[in-house]
């Protein structure tokens, strides 16, 4: 028959009374067995168990009640019963996670981080890596967990295969570094990502871009490549440069491209990796760089562009293929003046490096635009001496009856030309003798030399001639040019009235030795200083074709013509200086600088901004400098806009 609870209850009591407790648990297990959601009972059954010592037995009454109250949703009650549990044994794993659970549940996370840590400490001692690794995941899971939890979890995760939930944690962790501050950290956090997900794109793109954003190069390598890049500036343009450092020039260009294509406004991103090549001894491979903007600049039909571009590139020196360059851009450009330029440096260039033929070549296009030019004459002699012809001067004179010079009697026997011995290119100036006001207006002087009257644009030819000019002569009408006479002047009879002194050669001729130069260049500055301007800008420019005088020569020109307002002229002579070594590192530096100011002074907005830029990057805070290049930068952004 049925048992009554009543009675049950009553008589186990009576026995607990009488201090006989076993009896009373026998009562309260007869009764659960036939009603065993009992839980007053079970609760009873508990404390008499810890009564007689049974902690097992008790802990295992109690927390059958509390998880009856946990699976009813009656958390307070079964956080209760748990602690009860717990308190008569404080190592049970299933108590400790049942709090720990009902403690996130009631958002109390620091009772729930210290439940889930006593079972952590409880598995890893008993060696149950994996439970602990659970632990490790809850704890990581928790709201507001910090960077070092997330992380640990993360890599418990790992550890368990369970890859979805390791990335999860591990971008959470990388995320919580980064607002940390810890920069290199969160991008290791981020890179065990890409590890988890190696055909993430996404992820890939995110790391490489902070990489490229730290400045590392080397670890963005390992995960950059085209596809990841796409049409991203920033990446595409890392991955220019990291393909630059390992030598994978075809690489790069075709990535530098896409890069000016994705961001034509960043043209000088790519400018200045030519200038770190050009600064590392690669002028090559630095001008295949300048080649992608320019080529750039004129499919867009930004002619203006290119054109700046190579002749920033050309300010350190001639090159063959940037001279080339310019010379076609210019043509199609329809930039008479700049073609002219180019043209003539192209043709010293390769007359220079000995190509004979291609300087003929390209003297012989410039004398069909000036074939009344003496120093084209020059040139093309020059030309046909490196191709081997037998007799170079009568090859000048076939070539300018060709054209129409003149007539055949007129053309000197010979045609001297004052070339340096030494094999650095000097180009011609053509400041001092303006080719189109070369006139013969008066019959040789006392010393046999024609006087030739000069026209600059700036000043009164009385100033710059030190006042030998305005002698009341009207000018007589142009005649035909005698050109044995012109071509002559170039490196044969001087033009200058005052005599040399002793021992030091007429400016205007050959100039072998530096001491020579050193003379040539003391007396410059003293005819200078005596007001003879005119013999003094001479003799500077004979010093200057002696490579031991060229650099304070060229120099020292270039701040006259400043001085007097002929800023073109001064910037050919800066170039000149800036091509060769100077004496100390802070000349050189006031040489770049002055070039700069000067390209600004003319409107060369582009070639001034590139020379700047390497003044700043050779010594920060170099003068003005930087508030030179801001305000470039600002008139160079205005004028794209």
């Amino acid at each position: 028959m049925p048992i009554d609870r009543e009675t049950t209850v009553r008589q186990a009591e009576k026995l607990q009374r009488q201090g006989r407790p076993d009896l009373a648990i026998a009562e309260y297990v007869r009764l659960l067995q036939e009603q065993p959601r009992d839980w007053n009972a079970i609760n009873a059954l508990g404390d008499l168990y810890l009564l007689a010592g049974d902690v097992d037995r008790a802990v295992g009454q109690f927390v059958q009640i509390a998880d009856h109250l946990f699976n009813e949703g009656f958390f307070p009650k079964a956080a209760a019963v748990y602690k009860k549990a717990l308190k008569s044994k404080s190592d049970h794993e299933h108590t400790l996670l049942r709090l720990a659970e009902i403690a996130a549940a009631q958002e109390l996370l620091a009772d729930a981080r210290a439940y889930l840590r006593r079972l952590w400490e409880l598995r890893s001692e008993r060696g149950d890596g994996r439970g602990a690794a659970e632990c490790l995941i809850r704890l990581a899971l928790l709201p507001e967990a910090d960077a070092e939890t997330l992380l640990a979890g993360a890599r418990a995760s790992k550890a368990l295969e369970d890859t979805e939930q390791a990335v999860s944690l591990f971008r959470s962790a990388a995320e919580a570094l980064q607002r940390a501050g810890r920069a290199a950290a969160a991008l290791d956090a981020l890179s065990q990502v890409v590890a988890l997900e190696p055909s993430n794109t996404a992820t890939r793109r995110q790391l490489v871009t902070q990489y490229v954003a730290a400045g590392d190069l080397e670890n963005a390598g390992r995960l950059l490549d085209a596809d990841t890049a796409a049409t991203d500036p920033d990446l595409l343009l890392a991955l220019g440069q990291i393909e630059l450092a390992r030598k994978d020039d075809a690489a790069a260009r075709s990535t530098l491209t896409r890069f000016v294509v994705a961001a034509p406004e960043r043209g000088a991103d790519v400018l200045r990796l030519a200038g770190e090549l050009g600064r590392g001894g690669e002028p090559e491979r630095a001008f295949a760089c300048i080649e992608i903007v320019v080529d750039d600049a004129v499919l867009r039909g930004d002619w203006d562009r290119a054109i700046d571009v190579v002749q920033s590139f050309l300010v350190h020196g001639p090159h063959l293929p940037a001279l080339v360059k310019l010379v076609q851009i210019a043509a199609e450009a329809g930039h008479d003046e700049v073609l002219q330029e180019a043209q003539e440096r192209l043709a010293d260039a390769y007359i220079e490096t000995g190509q004979g033929e291609k300087g003929r070549a390209v003297t012989e296009a410039l004398l069909v635009r000036a074939p009344e030019s003496s120093v084209h004459a020059a040139r093309l002699r020059r030309a046909f001496e490196l191709s081997g012809e037998g007799d170079p001067d009568d090859a000048v004179r076939n070539t300018l009856t060709r054209l129409g010079v003149g007539h055949s009697a007129v053309v000197p026997e010979s045609v001297p030309v004052a070339i340096p011995e030494d094999d650095v290119l000097v180009p011609e100036m053509d400041v001092l003798v303006p080719e189109v006001d070369v006139m013969l207006t008066e019959p040789p002087n006392e010393s046999g030399v024609n006087e030739i009257a000069f026209e600059f644009e700036d000043i009164p030819i009385e100033e710059l001639l030190g006042g030998t000019a305005g002698t009341g002569r009207e000018k007589e009408a142009p005649t035909e040019i005698d050109l044995s006479s012109a071509i002559a002047a170039i490196g044969g009879t001087g033009t200058h009235t005052t005599a040399p002194g002793p021992g030091v050669k007429a400016a205007g001729g050959v100039v072998r030795t530096a001491a020579e130069a050193a003379e040539i260049y003391e007396r410059a500055l003293h005819r200078l200083e005596t007001g003879q301007v005119r013999e003094g800008l001479a003799d500077l420019e004979d010093a200057a074709r002696v490579p031991a005088l060229r650099f304070q020569a060229s120099a020292r020109l270039a701040r006259e013509y400043v001085r007097r307002g002929h800023t073109h002229a001064a910037i050919q002579w800066l170039e000149h200086a800036a091509d060769v070594a100077a004496p100390t590192r802070e000349d050189g530096l006031a040489v770049l600088y002055e070039l700069g100011v000067a390209l600004d002074a003319v409107g060369e907005s582009t070639r001034a901004l590139a020379v700047l830029l390497e003044v700043e990057a050779d010594q920060p805070g170099y003068r003005d400098v930087q508030q030179r290049l801001e305000a470039l930068s600002k008139a160079e952004d205005e004028r794209r806009g």
